[in-house]
């Protein structure tokens, strides 16, 4: 076996993942992280799209620091709790 080949194959046998005996997780686990971890960049997408103070600004037609002043009850704070009505809301009691 030549240098390069040697090089090329050196850790082509090497143990990996849970053939290592300290290893903490299992191949399903890691493969649950890495799905949660998708879904947590598409959760983030949404909310930047659809949720974030500039989308509900463009949904309703006013200006996005209308919007921070009506969620941190700086205005229309006679208006209390969340909308429990269906209005398509993810977390509406």
């Amino acid at each position: 076996m030549k240098r390069d080949e040697y090089l090329v194959r050196a850790r082509e046998f090497q143990p990996r993942g849970e053939e290592l005996n300290h290893a903490r997780l299992t191949a399903d686990e890691v493969a649950a992280i890495r799905s949660a971890a998708v879904q947590r960049e598409r959760l983030r997408e949404y909310i930047r799209r659809e949720l974030s103070n500039d989308a509900l600004a463009a949904k309703f037609g006013v200006h996005r620091r209308t919007v921070e002043k009506v969620t941190a009850f700086e205005s229309w704070c006679h208006v209390l709790g969340p909308a429990t009505k269906d209005t398509g809301d993810l977390f509406a009691a």
